[in-house]
């Protein structure tokens, strides 16, 4: 009979635990679905908005373009952030389709995939761009002025998104609307499986290993260039030269830093899904086809979200000329608000002023016809006040 109860109340507290878990996960199911979604979306989208901004003003882009080489990586970060955008906004989408069906539809289906996979593309290959830019600048800093300019980086820029979107244009044709969701033909869903794990080579360990290696080069060299540094002070006498020299390269170790924080944030966030994903694919069987082995990439893929919305607290919190920019945005902002308002302020006083029922522009005119004895000097007293008047508002 003990062994009964014994039994009987393990198996209670097995149920019991099952259960607590089961709720435990529903509840962080619903937290990832319904908040962590939408919180990423507002923050980044705010954040690629404020970037877009301000390496979209066009004084901003002159500067660049008579600084050169050191602002060459520009607009591989403006780019970047609209591709964050649209990949947010696609975010967006996936969280509203948890109340309204807006993804699991003929044409958005296979847009939103086809965008997903260009931003992540676009996002990889970005950050491999600026990280040989910051190598190049590093290893060979004489050199970097003749070789690297904004144009250039704005041409690289709008290659690899053309390239992106020639090599994904396969995808709208393998995926489409099965069973009401949007999900890969069943007749051609090999060749989806095949091309995920070439898009995986691609997109994560080609660009992984490539950034690692320049990472690990930068940070010798630029050990080194703090001892070059002291014996080039030594050496030059010219003091002009030395200024102008140290500056350049305070310049350039700055941006390197804030570059090298990127693509090293960028693999931090990207490395989880980037592993267990690519281990999924390529070993494609059942025993390892477990649900914590799913669980584990559905949420390292939400992290994997962040890379697309951190951006710019990463350049707010290490880059002292962006900070400078977004201040002088808001303040340019601030000036241009004033200066409408103050123009709103003028225009209505001038209609005020020119209306012909103004009380005080009519007192005055009754208490002129009441003392003057004749209507001409009437007229004549109204011609000199409106004279005066005249007069008084060309000096203000």
């Amino acid at each position: 009979m003990f062994s009964i109860t014994n039994t009987t109340l393990n198996s209670f507290s097995t149920t019991l635990n099952a259960t607590m878990s089961l709720k435990s996960l529903n509840l962080l199911t619903f937290f990832f679905n319904n908040i962590y979604l939408l919180l990423v979306v507002i923050i980044g989208g705010i954040g690629n908005g404020f970037v877009i901004m301000i390496f979209g003003q066009r004084a901003l882009r002159s500067t660049i373009g008579t600084i050169g080489s050191n602002m060459s990586v520009y607009p591989f970060l403006f780019y970047m952030a609209i591709s964050d955008t649209i990949y947010l906004s696609i975010l967006f989408c996936l969280w509203l389709s948890n109340y309204i069906n807006i993804l699991h539809r003929p044409v958005i289906c296979q847009l939103t995939l086809y965008l997903t996979y260009v931003c992540n593309f676009v996002n990889a290959y970005y950050t491999v761009s600026f990280t040989v830019q910051r190598l190049f600048a590093v290893v060979k800093p004489f050199r970097v002025s003749h070789v690297l300019s904004w144009y250039r980086s704005r041409c690289l820029a709008l290659f690899i998104i053309i390239i992106a979107c020639l090599i994904y244009s396969y995808l709208p044709f393998l995926v489409g609307i099965v069973n009401g969701r949007c999900y890969s033909l069943k007749h051609l869903r090999w060749i989806n499986e095949l091309m995920d794990i070439i898009d995986c080579i691609i997109v994560f360990l080609i660009p992984y290993i490539m950034i690692i290696t320049m990472n690990t080069i930068i940070l010798i060299s630029l050990k080194r260039m703090k001892q070059a540094e002291h014996i080039f002070l030594f050496q030059n006498n010219s003091q002009l030269n030395k200024i102008r020299e140290i500056t350049r390269r305070n310049a350039s170790r700055k941006m390197t830093k804030l570059l090298l924080t990127v693509s090293t944030s960028y693999l931090i966030i990207c490395g989880p899904y980037a592993c267990i994903h690519t281990w999924r694919l390529l070993y494609d069987h059942g025993k390892y086809q477990t649900k914590v082995i799913r669980q584990l990439e559905y949420y390292f893929h939400l992290i994997y979200h962040i890379s697309f919305a951190m951006n710019f607290y990463i350049y707010i919190a290490f880059g002292s000329k962006f900070r400078r920019e977004v201040k002088r945005f808001f303040i340019k902002c601030k000036r241009n608000f004033s200066h409408c308002f103050r123009h709103e302020n003028i225009f209505e006083n001038d209609d005020s002023s020119s209306n012909p029922n103004n009380s005080l522009n009519f007192e005055q005119f009754q208490l002129m016809h009441q003392n003057s004895h004749s209507p001409a000097l009437a007229a004549n007293n109204l011609a000199f006040d409106f004279k005066w008047k005249q007069s008084k508002t060309l000096y203000i």
